[in-house]
């Protein structure tokens, strides 16, 4: 018996720590007949991207669903367009594509109940299966204490070579304005904006998401207070406040999209001075598509 004992506790001591295994779904709702990703749920892959809810050297398996509002073979094309959608999301944003083992579409969700004329709204959805393995390299680095997050990717300033910019590639939205607190833009950031114009104008092939930074708030908190909505979403409203500039100027939505980071992404970890501040409360322009 203690030898019995002994033998359990040399097995329990000597497993490595590589040898666990961590298994979470996290799941991408669609609207009704749509199989691109809405805005709402781009922020909530950005966020399981950044948060290391999915993380490279996992395995990742992405299966698609419908209701049962159409035909079988629609629903069974429109839950594998789906999967694919979210896929395509997940590399563009730095998930390694050979990590993604499957990528199916299931079809309708059975219901035995189909009488609603509006479906199940949770039936239209795409599964995100993550196996977050701890692997050798990691149970180093655990040891050694958890790695930082990189702050923020290499940017580049010139507007004028947007165009050129691979995707994924991150631009600084300089020169442009807002007042403390405020979502409004102010009138000396439009010679900048119409250069962003100008350029989406002269490159139609061109798709951007629009990136909101604040400074100066707990790097726990969502995002600063606006003072123009009294909502904690100032970021993310001076996101959009260019998203609205750019479409009233006739840029087609569909290759725009904006989201508010807060102070997920700082450039400076902690902030000293004004300078240090004003780097970490800025707007920037990531290619999506060129």
């Amino acid at each position: 018996m203690y030898k019995s004992v002994l033998t359990l506790l040399f097995f329990l001591v000597a497993t490595p720590v590589y040898s666990q295994r961590e298994r979470d779904t996290f799941k991408i709702y669609f609207d009704l007949n749509i199989s691109t990703v809405n805005s709402k749920m781009r922020k909530k892959m950005d966020l399981l991207i950044y948060n290391d809810k999915i993380i490279n050297g996992s395995n990742v398996m992405i299966v698609g669903y419908a209701d049962y509002l159409g035909s079988e073979g629609h629903n069974k094309a429109l839950s594998i367009s789906r999967a694919q959608n979210v896929k395509n999301y997940l590399v563009k944003y730095g998930i390694n594509e050979n990590d993604i083992k499957l990528v199916e579409g299931k079809g309708e969700v059975e219901r035995h109940d189909t009488r609603n004329p509006d479906g199940f709204p949770e039936d239209r959805r795409v599964d995100i299966v993550v196996n977050n393995k701890i692997t050798k390299e990691g149970q180093a680095k655990l040891i050694a204490g958890k790695p930082k997050k990189p702050l923020a990717q290499a940017v580049n300033t010139n507007i004028n070579d947007i165009s050129k910019l691979k995707p994924g590639s991150i631009l600084l939205l300089q020169n442009v304005y807002f007042p403390a607190d405020r979502h409004v833009i102010k009138p000396e950031s439009k010679e900048t904006l119409e250069k962003l114009y100008q350029e989406l104008e002269d490159n139609p092939n061109l798709r951007i998401s629009i990136e909101g930074h604040v400074c100066c708030i707990s790097a726990d908190a969502p995002d600063a207070l606006d003072i123009d909505t009294f909502e904690p979403t100032l970021s993310l409203n001076r996101a959009k406040e260019i998203y609205n500039y750019l479409v009233k100027r006739g840029i087609e939505p569909t290759r725009l999209t904006f989201i508010g980071y807060g102070k997920q992404r700082p450039v400076v970890p902690v902030e000293k001075t004004e300078e240090d501040a004003e780097r970490n409360r800025r707007v920037e322009i990531r290619i999506l598509a060129n």
